[in-house]
């Protein structure tokens, strides 16, 4: 990642973080002052996110160390870890408690007490979520124009750059569910209303956590550049004038911007060392152009083999 790209998507988490820990108090405070399960389960829900913010910081943090003997290929992985860990305690404490939360208010046939300093609250963490998602869109503009946001979800090898995307958009559906429930329940004097806010909200949090979880966890495992720069890949390779053939070609992601190649090849018969070496340079040459962010590249070379 580049350094202004990086230090965009840092903005975006402290502007988030700061966010979120703001509306997470006055959502707190409005919640005990009603009694609403809808702004309870938002007070929750800005907690949590809070809590990802931070654990994002520190897998972009972690993930910056170089490399050294215990990882030769370096920490990049921790950033996948860190947004896996996020997506488990969004789920574990943002969608769990907002839907217990709900349940509960929907069995004990809690009253809420309507209060404006409820919709003051909904509208003031409206307005700094916007903020935030706006900080939020601007370091991922290109790829969302591009592809969609959830395309560039599915796709990419940063997915810290999007996450907060995801719950910034979350958090705005989230407030409009818990406004909506507070304003159904004083409308139709039904309080059950709030109770079925507040577990739409967690079932919510629990599909974007999903989304997140599962494309950390295909991350983690070591997923290979896009199927298009594979092509590339292949074209290019398969396209030397020395190359007889390609027999194997083996690439996985160590982070956003590392990449790990592995390349077996064929060569042409009666060639030198010295032209070995010469083609060699040129398949990893025009490798990079390709992959610019393949650290580690292993080109290895045999002579065809003997027809019989």
């Amino acid at each position: 990642m580049t350094e202004s790209r990086h230090s965009e998507v840092e903005i975006a988490i402290y502007a988030a973080l700061f966010g979120n820990l703001i509306i997470a108090i006055l959502k707190l405070i409005a919640a005990l002052n009603s009694g609403s399960s809808g702004m309870l389960a938002e007070s929750a829900h800005s907690f949590a996110d809070s809590g990802n913010q931070l654990i994002l910081l520190i897998g972009v943090r972690l993930a910056l160390r170089p490399p050294d003997r215990s990882h030769p290929f370096g920490y990049g992985k921790d950033r996948y870890f860190w947004t896996f860990m996020a997506a488990v305690l969004m789920f574990t404490v943002g969608a769990t408690f907002s839907i217990f939360e709900g349940v509960r208010s929907l069995t004990g046939h809690e009253e809420v007490t309507q209060s404006g300093f409820n919709y003051i609250v909904l509208g003031a963490a409206a307005i700094l979520e916007i903020v935030a998602l706006t900080l939020a869109l601007r370091a991922t503009w290109p790829e969302l124009k591009r592809s969609g946001l959830w395309r560039a979800v599915r796709q990419t090898k940063d997915p810290t750059r999007f996450i907060v995307v995801l719950e910034d958009s979350a958090a705005l559906i989230g407030i409009g569910l818990a406004a909506a429930g507070l304003l159904l329940a004083q409308l139709f004097d039904f309080g059950a209303f709030d109770g079925i806010a507040a577990i739409l909200i967690g079932l919510l949090l629990a599909a974007i956590a999903l989304i997140l979880g599962y494309e950390s966890r295909s991350l983690l495992l070591g997923e290979s550049v896009h199927l298009a720069i594979r092509d590339q890949l292949v074209a290019a390779i398969e396209g030397h004038p020395h190359v007889h053939d390609l027999i194997d070609l083996q690439t996985m992601h160590l982070g956003p911007e590392q990449v790990l190649i592995g390349i077996e090849v064929h060569l042409r018969d009666d060639m030198s060392t010295d032209a070995v070496e010469r083609v060699v340079a040129e398949i990893e040459e025009s490798v990079r152009e390709i992959v610019p962010q393949a650290d580690h590249l292993f080109v290895e070379a045999k002579p065809p083999v003997a027809s019989s």
